[in-house]
Order: C-alpha cells, then structure tokens, then sequence
C-alpha cells in the first residue's frame, strides 16, 4: 500500500480516461509506459519502476509476471 504525508505532492485523479491506466494489467518484459509505484499481481509486492527502467522485471518477491499501476509520477 502506497502512503504520504504531504497531501500538495499526491494527487486523485478524477478523469475518466485515467481510469483505463490504473486498470491494465502491463507484462513483465514489456516497456512501461509510466514511471510510477506498480504491484504485483500475483503477491501484491510493490515496486518502482522510473524512467531508467527500459521492461518490467519479473517480481523480485515471488516472480510474478503481471503489474498494476498504483501512483503514476509526472515531472512538474
């Protein structure tokens, strides 16, 4: 579970088109499409994957292969 503490940094995102990005299921291999806090499917792990990042890993916890976006990041 993603916590903060400074409400200014960390917004809800209240576009119906966002939803479909919080959605989707993104394949360990493929290239993501945001920098962002992501969890595993499969053990609910968390893990960040940045802008360096060129594919998703598998879970480093259990393997898994499928991610979910938690908290998308955008530059300011």
């Amino acid at each position: 579970m993603a916590w903060y503490i400074d409400k200014k940094s960390v917004k809800l995102s209240t576009v119906e088109g966002e939803k479909k990005k919080y959605n989707t299921t993104y394949k360990s291999g493929k290239a993501p499409t945001f920098a962002g806090i992501y969890k595993c499917q499969t053990c609910d792990y968390e893990d960040v994957i940045n802008r360096e990042c060129d594919t998703f890993p598998p879970c480093r916890e259990c393997g898994g292969s499928e991610w979910k976006l938690l908290v998308k990041v955008e530059p300011e």
